[in-house]
């Protein structure tokens, strides 16, 4: 990939991320699928790392086809993950997350 098409591929993973609303969740290959390249889900995931920590795009929206936070339970980034997910309605027990049932 060149600079040029990762520059684009980037700049489109960032656009379809900011559009994610909230309560709802993306899988990285999904998002990769929507920035035009199916299967660069590995990318998408390099991509969210490099965001600055003060970041206001929603990456926490962002987890495995599974509905598992990819990260390490018990780690700083699964903290903050875990910790914004939970401020949106969702359950999360280990890594897997759960929707809340509205009655």
């Amino acid at each position: 990939m060149t600079n040029q098409v990762m520059e684009l591929f980037k700049l489109a993973v960032y656009t379809h991320l900011y559009q994610t609303k909230p309560g709802h969740l993306i899988s990285y290959g999904e998002l990769a699928k929507l920035a035009g390249q199916p299967n660069y889900s590995r990318m998408v995931g390099r991509i969210l790392k490099e965001l600055p920590r003060d970041t206001e795009l929603p990456w926490f929206r962002v987890v495995r086809s599974n509905r598992e936070i990819a990260f390490p339970e018990g780690s700083s980034p699964y903290e903050r993950q875990k910790e914004q997910l939970e401020q949106e309605g969702w359950i999360i027990k280990g890594r897997k997350i759960y929707s809340i049932q509205k009655s």
